[in-house]
């Protein structure tokens, strides 16, 4: 690293300042790409089991419906969902308050599981150029997932060519 500085500062001296620029930019971009990658990549992987298994089902379905022909669907998703789980607090003698979770079998008990909030559809069918199957993947899809129509996108399927 120490060794780096040095040249950087070889260059600043010989009058080179619109390269360093470019080459801290480029370092930052770089940093940038690979921080977002990783980062995306571990949030696509904590929800993808709900999301694909939602996906896969509702594509399923929605090809049995008239004239939609072979459909895709692809989900997204703001979190991984919550978990509620059942607490007791206990109040010490010195008025302190601690809280933990009731077990069962060494388990904590389940109250309450929330699926992850659904941000984005997009479906994609042979039938779509038809305004009327078009209009029925976007009411059935938005009608099982109970979401707003408004975040659901419905597109022709490309026949490979």
């Amino acid at each position: 690293m120490y060794d780096v500085l040095g040249k950087v500062k070889e260059k600043a001296k010989g009058g080179k300042w619109p390269e360093i620029v470019a080459v801290l930019l480029l370092a930052v971009v770089v940093a940038a790409i690979l921080y977002f990658a990783w980062n995306g990549k571990e949030k696509v992987g904590e929800s993808d089991g709900y999301a694909a298994k939602i996906e896969a089902r509702l594509a399923q379905v929605l090809a049995q419906m008239e004239g939609a022909g072979d459909v895709d669907v692809f989900i997204t998703v703001k979190s991984e969902g919550t978990t509620v789980i059942a607490t007791e607090s206990v109040a010490g003698a010195d008025g302190s308050v601690t809280t933990s979770p009731v077990l069962s079998g060494g388990d904590p008990i389940v109250l309450e599981t929330c699926n992850p909030e659904i941000t984005g559809v997009l479906i994609v069918a042979e039938g779509a150029d038809d305004l009327n199957v078009r209009f029925n993947l976007l009411e059935a899809a938005a009608s099982v997932l109970d979401i707003d129509q408004s975040i659901i996108k419905v597109y022709t399927k490309s026949d490979g060519k």
